[in-house]
Protein backbone atom coordinates (compact mmCIF):
# COMPACT_ATOMS: atom_id res chain seq x y z
CA UNK A 1 0.00 0.00 0.00
CA UNK A 2 2.74 2.39 0.86
CA UNK A 3 4.65 1.70 -2.16
CA UNK A 4 1.35 2.48 -4.42
CA UNK A 5 1.34 6.07 -2.55
CA UNK A 6 4.85 6.64 -2.26
CA UNK A 7 4.97 10.35 -3.13
CA UNK A 8 1.75 10.83 -1.19
CA UNK A 9 3.29 9.30 1.80
CA UNK A 10 5.98 11.27 1.55
CA UNK A 11 4.16 14.64 0.87
CA UNK A 12 2.48 13.28 3.98
CA UNK A 13 5.54 12.75 6.36
CA UNK A 14 6.38 16.59 5.48
CA UNK A 15 3.43 17.92 6.52
CA UNK A 16 3.24 15.70 9.44
CA UNK A 17 6.70 17.15 10.59
CA UNK A 18 5.12 20.68 9.69
CA UNK A 19 2.44 19.82 11.80
CA UNK A 20 4.46 18.76 15.32
CA UNK A 21 7.10 21.97 14.69
CA UNK A 22 3.66 23.90 14.73
CA UNK A 23 2.08 23.02 17.83
CA UNK A 24 5.75 22.61 19.40
CA UNK A 25 7.02 25.98 18.42
CA UNK A 26 3.25 28.21 16.97
CA UNK A 27 1.12 30.30 18.38
CA UNK A 28 0.12 30.22 21.74
CA UNK A 29 -3.39 28.21 22.18
CA UNK A 30 -4.84 28.57 25.30
CA UNK A 31 -6.75 26.12 27.21
CA UNK A 32 -10.16 26.78 29.35
CA UNK A 33 -10.38 24.38 32.24
CA UNK A 34 -12.73 21.30 30.98
CA UNK A 35 -16.27 21.51 32.60
CA UNK A 36 -17.02 19.50 35.77
CA UNK A 37 -20.31 20.11 35.83
CA UNK A 38 -23.71 18.48 34.69
CA UNK A 39 -26.66 19.20 32.62
CA UNK A 40 -28.66 19.08 35.78
CA UNK A 41 -26.65 21.38 37.22
CA UNK A 42 -27.52 24.25 34.73
CA UNK A 43 -31.29 23.31 34.92
CA UNK A 44 -30.94 23.66 38.45
CA UNK A 45 -28.60 26.81 38.27
CA UNK A 46 -31.54 27.99 35.50
CA UNK A 47 -34.53 27.28 37.98
CA UNK A 48 -32.80 28.92 40.94
CA UNK A 49 -32.35 32.31 38.94
CA UNK A 50 -35.58 32.46 37.14
CA UNK A 51 -37.50 32.17 40.17
CA UNK A 52 -35.08 34.47 42.12
CA UNK A 53 -36.04 36.85 39.23
CA UNK A 54 -39.65 35.95 38.21
CA UNK A 55 -38.38 35.05 34.97
CA UNK A 56 -41.09 32.90 32.54
CA UNK A 57 -40.89 29.23 33.83
CA UNK A 58 -39.25 26.48 30.97
CA UNK A 59 -39.91 23.23 30.33
CA UNK A 60 -36.33 20.88 30.15
CA UNK A 61 -37.63 19.34 26.80
CA UNK A 62 -37.27 22.28 25.18
CA UNK A 63 -34.06 23.07 25.75
CA UNK A 64 -30.94 23.15 23.83
CA UNK A 65 -27.50 24.06 25.48
CA UNK A 66 -24.23 25.11 23.96
CA UNK A 67 -20.84 26.75 25.09
CA UNK A 68 -20.12 30.14 24.23
CA UNK A 69 -16.59 32.34 25.20
CA UNK A 70 -16.40 35.77 25.40
CA UNK A 71 -14.22 36.55 22.24
CA UNK A 72 -13.07 39.65 24.22
CA UNK A 73 -11.19 37.82 27.25
CA UNK A 74 -10.21 34.98 25.12
CA UNK A 75 -8.06 37.17 22.83
CA UNK A 76 -6.69 39.03 25.73
CA UNK A 77 -5.60 35.79 27.64
CA UNK A 78 -4.38 34.53 23.88
CA UNK A 79 -2.19 37.58 24.02
CA UNK A 80 -1.27 37.84 27.18
CA UNK A 81 -0.39 33.50 27.30
CA UNK A 82 -2.54 33.17 30.65
CA UNK A 83 -1.38 29.94 32.22
CA UNK A 84 -3.70 27.84 33.96
CA UNK A 85 -3.58 29.71 37.79
CA UNK A 86 -4.27 32.79 35.97
CA UNK A 87 -7.23 31.68 34.23
CA UNK A 88 -8.82 30.30 37.68
CA UNK A 89 -8.11 33.78 38.73
CA UNK A 90 -9.46 35.63 36.04
CA UNK A 91 -12.55 33.54 35.95
CA UNK A 92 -13.57 34.34 39.38
CA UNK A 93 -13.97 37.73 38.65
CA UNK A 94 -15.37 37.58 34.50
CA UNK A 95 -16.81 34.89 33.12
CA UNK A 96 -14.58 33.53 30.77
CA UNK A 97 -17.26 31.45 28.92
CA UNK A 98 -21.16 30.77 28.85
CA UNK A 99 -23.43 28.07 28.96
CA UNK A 100 -26.14 29.03 26.38
CA UNK A 101 -29.57 27.78 26.59
CA UNK A 102 -32.52 27.70 24.21
CA UNK A 103 -35.89 27.72 26.08
CA UNK A 104 -38.79 28.27 24.08
CA UNK A 105 -39.01 32.22 22.86
CA UNK A 106 -36.20 32.73 25.71
CA UNK A 107 -32.54 32.65 25.44
CA UNK A 108 -30.13 32.74 28.50
CA UNK A 109 -26.73 32.27 29.59
CA UNK A 110 -25.74 31.02 32.97
CA UNK A 111 -22.23 31.28 34.50
CA UNK A 112 -21.07 27.89 35.40
CA UNK A 113 -18.52 29.31 37.69
CA UNK A 114 -21.27 30.79 39.92
CA UNK A 115 -24.42 29.50 38.58
CA UNK A 116 -25.62 33.59 38.03
CA UNK A 117 -27.03 34.44 34.59
CA UNK A 118 -25.20 36.57 32.40
CA UNK A 119 -27.85 36.81 29.54
CA UNK A 120 -31.14 36.53 29.08
CA UNK A 121 -33.64 38.07 26.18
CA UNK A 122 -37.07 37.47 25.30
CA UNK A 123 -37.95 38.08 28.78
CA UNK A 124 -40.22 40.56 30.79
CA UNK A 125 -39.16 42.37 33.73
CA UNK A 126 -40.94 45.44 35.01
CA UNK A 127 -39.12 48.17 36.58
CA UNK A 128 -40.00 52.09 36.99
CA UNK A 129 -37.13 54.24 35.16
CA UNK A 130 -33.66 54.82 36.05
CA UNK A 131 -33.77 53.98 39.93
CA UNK A 132 -35.84 51.00 39.13
CA UNK A 133 -32.74 49.51 36.53
CA UNK A 134 -29.99 51.15 38.97
CA UNK A 135 -31.57 48.72 41.79
CA UNK A 136 -31.94 45.53 39.36
CA UNK A 137 -28.05 45.97 39.22
CA UNK A 138 -27.12 46.40 42.49
CA UNK A 139 -29.17 43.64 43.82
CA UNK A 140 -28.59 41.67 41.72
CA UNK A 141 -24.99 42.08 40.02
CA UNK A 142 -23.52 44.13 42.66
CA UNK A 143 -22.96 47.54 44.65
CA UNK A 144 -19.97 48.00 42.98
CA UNK A 145 -21.44 48.80 38.98
CA UNK A 146 -21.71 52.42 38.01
CA UNK A 147 -23.78 53.80 35.83
CA UNK A 148 -22.58 54.90 32.15
CA UNK A 149 -24.23 55.67 29.33
CA UNK A 150 -27.69 55.41 28.08
CA UNK A 151 -28.71 55.26 25.02
CA UNK A 152 -32.21 55.20 22.20
CA UNK A 153 -32.73 53.10 19.79
CA UNK A 154 -32.94 54.23 16.29
CA UNK A 155 -35.45 51.58 15.31
CA UNK A 156 -33.14 49.49 13.40
CA UNK A 157 -34.59 46.22 12.00
CA UNK A 158 -32.21 43.95 14.25
CA UNK A 159 -33.27 46.44 17.22
CA UNK A 160 -35.87 45.45 19.16
CA UNK A 161 -35.41 47.50 22.21
CA UNK A 162 -36.29 51.43 22.81
CA UNK A 163 -33.39 52.44 25.38
CA UNK A 164 -30.05 50.55 26.36
CA UNK A 165 -28.21 51.09 30.04
CA UNK A 166 -24.64 50.52 30.33
CA UNK A 167 -23.02 49.72 33.72
CA UNK A 168 -19.36 49.16 34.39
CA UNK A 169 -17.13 47.75 37.67
CA UNK A 170 -13.15 47.54 37.90
CA UNK A 171 -11.65 43.93 38.03
CA UNK A 172 -8.24 43.45 39.56
CA UNK A 173 -7.06 44.30 36.03
CA UNK A 174 -6.79 47.38 34.98
CA UNK A 175 -6.96 46.17 31.40
CA UNK A 176 -10.20 44.84 31.78
CA UNK A 177 -13.71 45.73 32.79
CA UNK A 178 -16.83 44.68 33.95
CA UNK A 179 -19.80 45.51 31.66
CA UNK A 180 -23.72 44.96 32.38
CA UNK A 181 -25.95 45.77 29.13
CA UNK A 182 -29.82 46.53 30.44
CA UNK A 183 -32.04 46.91 27.06
CA UNK A 184 -35.46 48.31 27.89
CA UNK A 185 -39.54 48.45 26.16
CA UNK A 186 -41.79 50.31 27.96
CA UNK A 187 -40.59 49.92 31.67
CA UNK A 188 -39.65 46.61 31.41
CA UNK A 189 -36.31 44.86 30.73
CA UNK A 190 -36.86 42.77 28.28
CA UNK A 191 -32.28 41.57 27.32
CA UNK A 192 -29.96 42.17 30.05
CA UNK A 193 -26.20 40.78 29.63
CA UNK A 194 -23.47 41.07 31.62
CA UNK A 195 -20.02 40.22 30.52
CA UNK A 196 -16.19 41.27 30.89
CA UNK A 197 -14.27 43.35 28.14
CA UNK A 198 -10.69 44.02 27.66
CA UNK A 199 -9.79 47.80 26.55
CA UNK A 200 -7.59 46.54 23.48
CA UNK A 201 -10.17 44.08 21.78
CA UNK A 202 -13.73 44.66 22.33
CA UNK A 203 -16.18 42.21 22.58
CA UNK A 204 -17.73 41.69 19.17
CA UNK A 205 -21.06 40.65 18.84
CA UNK A 206 -22.86 38.87 15.61
CA UNK A 207 -22.70 41.57 13.19
CA UNK A 208 -25.10 42.32 10.21
CA UNK A 209 -23.24 40.40 7.47
CA UNK A 210 -23.02 37.43 9.68
CA UNK A 211 -26.87 37.17 10.25
CA UNK A 212 -27.46 37.79 6.01
CA UNK A 213 -24.62 35.04 5.61
CA UNK A 214 -26.75 32.66 7.73
CA UNK A 215 -29.99 33.53 6.02
CA UNK A 216 -28.41 33.01 2.82
CA UNK A 217 -27.00 29.38 4.08
CA UNK A 218 -30.59 28.21 5.47
CA UNK A 219 -32.23 29.51 1.97
CA UNK A 220 -29.47 27.40 -0.16
CA UNK A 221 -30.30 24.28 1.68
CA UNK A 222 -33.78 25.47 0.62
CA UNK A 223 -32.95 25.89 -2.97
CA UNK A 224 -30.98 22.82 -3.23
CA UNK A 225 -34.06 20.21 -1.83
CA UNK A 226 -36.33 21.77 -4.65
CA UNK A 227 -33.72 21.52 -7.29
CA UNK A 228 -32.58 18.03 -6.29
CA UNK A 229 -36.39 16.47 -5.35
CA UNK A 230 -37.48 17.60 -9.19
CA UNK A 231 -33.59 16.26 -10.66
CA UNK A 232 -34.52 13.27 -9.41
CA UNK A 233 -37.61 12.87 -10.14
CA UNK A 234 -36.98 13.74 -13.76
CA UNK A 235 -34.41 10.72 -13.53
CA UNK A 236 -36.90 8.01 -12.18
CA UNK A 237 -39.44 9.30 -14.74
CA UNK A 238 -36.63 8.46 -17.24
CA UNK A 239 -35.02 5.53 -15.59
CA UNK A 240 -31.83 6.87 -15.83
CA UNK A 241 -31.03 5.47 -11.97
CA UNK A 242 -28.62 3.64 -12.36
CA UNK A 243 -27.88 1.61 -8.70
CA UNK A 244 -29.93 1.90 -5.79
CA UNK A 245 -28.00 -0.55 -2.58
CA UNK A 246 -24.98 2.23 -2.09
CA UNK A 247 -27.04 5.32 -2.30
CA UNK A 248 -29.40 3.95 0.32
CA UNK A 249 -26.78 2.49 2.87
CA UNK A 250 -24.39 5.49 2.57
CA UNK A 251 -27.35 7.44 3.60
CA UNK A 252 -28.94 5.18 5.70
CA UNK A 253 -25.36 5.62 7.79
CA UNK A 254 -25.69 9.51 7.67
CA UNK A 255 -29.39 9.19 9.00
CA UNK A 256 -28.77 7.09 12.09
CA UNK A 257 -25.41 8.55 12.59
CA UNK A 258 -26.76 12.25 13.06
CA UNK A 259 -30.27 10.86 14.86
CA UNK A 260 -27.47 9.65 17.31
CA UNK A 261 -25.98 12.34 18.17
CA UNK A 262 -29.21 14.70 18.15
CA UNK A 263 -30.76 12.07 20.28
CA UNK A 264 -27.21 11.90 22.74
CA UNK A 265 -26.98 15.62 22.93
CA UNK A 266 -30.35 16.81 23.35
CA UNK A 267 -31.29 13.10 25.97
CA UNK A 268 -34.16 12.75 23.72
CA UNK A 269 -35.99 12.33 20.28
CA UNK A 270 -36.95 15.63 19.36
CA UNK A 271 -38.69 17.09 16.47
CA UNK A 272 -35.76 19.30 15.38
CA UNK A 273 -33.67 16.23 15.90
CA UNK A 274 -35.39 14.08 13.40
CA UNK A 275 -36.03 16.56 10.79
CA UNK A 276 -32.48 17.85 10.52
CA UNK A 277 -31.39 13.95 10.55
CA UNK A 278 -34.29 13.43 7.70
CA UNK A 279 -33.07 16.13 5.86
CA UNK A 280 -29.42 14.91 6.24
CA UNK A 281 -30.48 11.32 5.02
CA UNK A 282 -32.35 12.66 2.29
CA UNK A 283 -29.96 14.77 0.45
CA UNK A 284 -27.26 12.49 0.67
CA UNK A 285 -29.66 9.42 -0.73
CA UNK A 286 -31.10 11.67 -3.54
CA UNK A 287 -27.74 13.25 -4.66
CA UNK A 288 -26.00 10.23 -4.51
CA UNK A 289 -28.72 8.43 -6.64
CA UNK A 290 -28.26 11.21 -9.28
CA UNK A 291 -24.80 11.06 -9.41
CA UNK A 292 -24.15 7.45 -8.72
CA UNK A 293 -22.50 5.33 -11.83
CA UNK A 294 -22.61 1.46 -11.94
CA UNK A 295 -19.54 -0.07 -11.27
CA UNK A 296 -18.08 -2.59 -14.01
CA UNK A 297 -15.42 -3.53 -11.90
CA UNK A 298 -14.55 -7.12 -11.09
CA UNK A 299 -14.76 -7.53 -6.89
CA UNK A 300 -11.28 -7.90 -6.10
CA UNK A 301 -10.69 -4.65 -8.35
CA UNK A 302 -12.97 -3.18 -6.16
CA UNK A 303 -12.31 -4.37 -2.70
CA UNK A 304 -8.59 -3.46 -4.02
CA UNK A 305 -10.09 0.47 -4.46
CA UNK A 306 -11.64 0.81 -1.09
CA UNK A 307 -8.44 -0.11 -0.04
CA UNK A 308 -6.42 1.77 -1.31
CA UNK A 309 -9.47 4.68 -0.59
CA UNK A 310 -9.24 4.38 2.97
CA UNK A 311 -4.98 4.27 2.72
CA UNK A 312 -5.15 7.53 0.42
CA UNK A 313 -7.81 9.23 3.22
CA UNK A 314 -6.02 8.56 6.04
CA UNK A 315 -2.98 10.49 4.43
CA UNK A 316 -4.91 13.41 3.11
CA UNK A 317 -6.40 13.44 6.64
CA UNK A 318 -2.83 13.99 7.69
CA UNK A 319 -2.14 16.32 5.52
CA UNK A 320 -5.68 18.49 5.99
CA UNK A 321 -4.17 18.24 9.86
CA UNK A 322 -1.25 20.50 9.07
CA UNK A 323 -3.02 22.46 6.65
CA UNK A 324 -5.65 23.75 9.51
CA UNK A 325 -3.00 24.41 11.56
CA UNK A 326 -0.75 26.41 9.28
CA UNK A 327 -3.79 28.26 8.17
CA UNK A 328 -4.82 28.97 11.98
CA UNK A 329 -1.12 30.03 12.83
CA UNK A 330 -0.89 32.79 9.81
CA UNK A 331 -4.63 33.71 10.82
CA UNK A 332 -3.45 33.96 14.88
CA UNK A 333 -0.74 36.35 13.68
CA UNK A 334 -3.35 38.62 12.17
CA UNK A 335 -5.26 38.23 15.69
CA UNK A 336 -7.94 35.45 14.69
CA UNK A 337 -9.36 33.36 17.45
CA UNK A 338 -10.86 30.41 18.19
CA UNK A 339 -12.96 29.46 20.95
CA UNK A 340 -11.40 27.22 23.26
CA UNK A 341 -15.08 25.58 24.11
CA UNK A 342 -15.70 24.34 20.55
CA UNK A 343 -16.54 20.68 21.52
CA UNK A 344 -17.70 21.82 25.90
CA UNK A 345 -21.41 20.92 24.37
CA UNK A 346 -20.62 17.29 24.08
CA UNK A 347 -19.24 17.70 27.80
CA UNK A 348 -22.48 18.54 29.12
CA UNK A 349 -24.66 17.30 26.78
CA UNK A 350 -23.55 13.44 25.98
CA UNK A 351 -23.68 10.76 28.88
CA UNK A 352 -19.68 9.88 29.51
CA UNK A 353 -20.40 6.54 28.57
CA UNK A 354 -21.22 7.29 25.30
CA UNK A 355 -18.56 10.01 24.79
CA UNK A 356 -16.07 7.16 22.93
CA UNK A 357 -19.02 6.71 19.92
CA UNK A 358 -19.64 10.19 19.13
CA UNK A 359 -16.42 10.95 17.26
CA UNK A 360 -17.21 8.16 15.28
CA UNK A 361 -20.67 9.10 14.20
CA UNK A 362 -19.47 12.43 13.66
CA UNK A 363 -16.98 11.18 11.12
CA UNK A 364 -19.79 9.04 9.65
CA UNK A 365 -22.79 11.98 9.29
CA UNK A 366 -20.56 15.29 8.53
CA UNK A 367 -18.00 13.22 5.88
CA UNK A 368 -20.75 11.14 4.19
CA UNK A 369 -23.55 13.57 3.37
CA UNK A 370 -20.80 16.66 3.16
CA UNK A 371 -19.31 15.21 -0.23
CA UNK A 372 -22.20 13.49 -1.21
CA UNK A 373 -23.83 16.95 -1.61
CA UNK A 374 -20.75 19.69 -2.11
CA UNK A 375 -18.90 17.38 -4.15
CA UNK A 376 -20.27 14.55 -5.60
CA UNK A 377 -23.50 16.45 -6.66
CA UNK A 378 -21.87 19.55 -6.85
CA UNK A 379 -19.09 19.61 -8.46
CA UNK A 380 -19.96 18.19 -12.09
CA UNK A 381 -22.39 21.21 -12.27
CA UNK A 382 -20.26 23.85 -11.40
CA UNK A 383 -17.53 22.08 -13.05
CA UNK A 384 -19.36 23.11 -16.69
CA UNK A 385 -18.32 26.99 -16.31
CA UNK A 386 -14.82 26.53 -14.99
CA UNK A 387 -12.43 25.02 -12.53
CA UNK A 388 -12.45 28.52 -10.48
CA UNK A 389 -16.19 28.88 -10.16
CA UNK A 390 -16.63 25.56 -9.39
CA UNK A 391 -13.47 25.02 -6.10
CA UNK A 392 -15.09 28.93 -5.07
CA UNK A 393 -18.68 28.01 -4.86
CA UNK A 394 -18.46 24.77 -3.41
CA UNK A 395 -16.09 25.59 -1.12
CA UNK A 396 -18.00 29.04 0.22
CA UNK A 397 -21.36 26.83 -0.07
CA UNK A 398 -19.83 24.02 1.90
CA UNK A 399 -18.42 27.23 4.30
CA UNK A 400 -21.22 28.72 4.95
CA UNK A 401 -22.89 25.54 6.89
CA UNK A 402 -20.31 25.92 9.57
CA UNK A 403 -21.06 29.64 10.76
CA UNK A 404 -22.25 28.13 14.33
CA UNK A 405 -18.99 28.06 15.27
CA UNK A 406 -17.57 30.46 17.52
CA UNK A 407 -14.62 32.29 15.84
CA UNK A 408 -12.99 36.04 15.49
CA UNK A 409 -13.58 37.39 13.07
CA UNK A 410 -16.98 36.03 12.10
CA UNK A 411 -15.97 35.01 8.68
CA UNK A 412 -12.94 33.14 9.61
CA UNK A 413 -14.72 30.08 9.31
CA UNK A 414 -15.54 30.76 5.99
CA UNK A 415 -11.71 31.56 4.53
CA UNK A 416 -10.81 28.15 6.45
CA UNK A 417 -13.29 25.98 4.53
CA UNK A 418 -12.60 28.25 1.20
CA UNK A 419 -8.46 26.77 1.48
CA UNK A 420 -10.22 23.19 3.02
CA UNK A 421 -12.39 23.29 -0.18
CA UNK A 422 -10.24 23.47 -2.40
CA UNK A 423 -7.73 20.63 -0.77
CA UNK A 424 -11.05 18.25 -0.69
CA UNK A 425 -11.97 19.28 -4.71
CA UNK A 426 -8.44 18.61 -5.78
CA UNK A 427 -8.97 15.30 -3.53
CA UNK A 428 -11.91 14.13 -5.25
CA UNK A 429 -10.92 15.07 -8.88
CA UNK A 430 -7.72 13.16 -8.43
CA UNK A 431 -8.43 10.59 -6.06
CA UNK A 432 -12.19 9.94 -6.51
CA UNK A 433 -15.13 10.80 -4.24
CA UNK A 434 -14.39 7.87 -1.85
CA UNK A 435 -11.01 9.06 -0.84
CA UNK A 436 -12.57 12.63 -0.28
CA UNK A 437 -15.00 10.49 2.05
CA UNK A 438 -12.36 8.71 4.13
CA UNK A 439 -10.22 12.21 4.43
CA UNK A 440 -13.08 14.17 5.65
CA UNK A 441 -13.91 11.01 8.16
CA UNK A 442 -10.84 10.43 9.55
CA UNK A 443 -10.60 14.20 10.10
CA UNK A 444 -13.21 15.19 11.98
CA UNK A 445 -13.78 11.96 14.16
CA UNK A 446 -9.37 12.24 15.05
CA UNK A 447 -9.74 15.77 15.67
CA UNK A 448 -12.87 14.88 18.32
CA UNK A 449 -10.84 12.25 20.21
CA UNK A 450 -7.79 14.11 20.60
CA UNK A 451 -10.24 16.51 22.60
CA UNK A 452 -11.50 13.52 24.56
CA UNK A 453 -7.71 13.39 25.45
CA UNK A 454 -8.16 16.63 27.65
CA UNK A 455 -11.45 14.63 29.61
CA UNK A 456 -10.04 10.86 30.49
CA UNK A 457 -6.93 9.00 29.03
CA UNK A 458 -9.43 6.11 28.37
CA UNK A 459 -12.02 7.49 26.81
CA UNK A 460 -9.63 9.20 24.37
CA UNK A 461 -7.89 5.91 23.78
CA UNK A 462 -11.23 3.98 23.19
CA UNK A 463 -12.30 6.94 20.90
CA UNK A 464 -9.17 6.85 18.87
CA UNK A 465 -9.52 3.30 18.43
CA UNK A 466 -12.94 3.17 16.86
CA UNK A 467 -12.22 6.76 14.89
CA UNK A 468 -9.29 5.07 13.28
CA UNK A 469 -11.06 1.31 12.99
CA UNK A 470 -11.23 1.41 8.90
CA UNK A 471 -7.67 2.11 8.70
CA UNK A 472 -7.35 -1.17 11.14
CA UNK A 473 -9.51 -3.47 9.29
CA UNK A 474 -7.51 -2.74 6.40
CA UNK A 475 -4.34 -3.61 7.68
CA UNK A 476 -5.31 -6.68 8.87
CA UNK A 477 -7.22 -7.58 5.68
CA UNK A 478 -4.33 -6.18 3.30
CA UNK A 479 -2.23 -8.61 6.06
CA UNK A 480 -4.41 -11.69 5.42
CA UNK A 481 -4.15 -11.42 1.81
CA UNK A 482 -0.55 -11.66 1.72
CA UNK A 483 -0.66 -14.59 3.56
CA UNK A 484 -3.29 -16.59 1.42
CA UNK A 485 -1.01 -15.25 -1.87
CA UNK A 486 2.11 -16.74 -0.03
CA UNK A 487 0.21 -19.96 0.54
CA UNK A 488 -1.00 -20.11 -3.40
CA UNK A 489 2.64 -19.28 -4.18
Amino acid sequence: MFKRNKQLSIITALSLAIYILLLLFGSFKTEYPLTDFTKTDIYQYLGTESEKLKLPPFSPEAISMDAKANNSIGRYVEKNQFNKDQLALLQQEVPLYSIEINADKQVYQINPVTGQLTMASGIQMPVSGQNGIDNFVKSYFGEEYVSQTKEVSDNGIFEDWDQKYVFTAPTSRNDITKVIEIYTINDAIVKFQHFGEANEFPLTEESIWAMITETFSALLLGVLLLIVTVQLIKRLRKKQIETFFWPFLWSALVGFSSFFLASAKEGSITGLGVLGSAVMAYLTFATLLIRWKKSTESKDTNILEWKNSIFQGFLFMLIGFSLTELFLFVAGIFGAWKSPVLNYDLLINVNPWILPIVPLFIGLSAAIWEEAVFRRYMIPFFDRFSVVASVILTSFFWGIQHLSYDVYPWYLRIIEFMIIGSFFYFIYKKFGFKTAIFCHYFYNSLFTSLFLFRLDLKVGFVALILSISPLLVLLLKTKSQEARMKERC
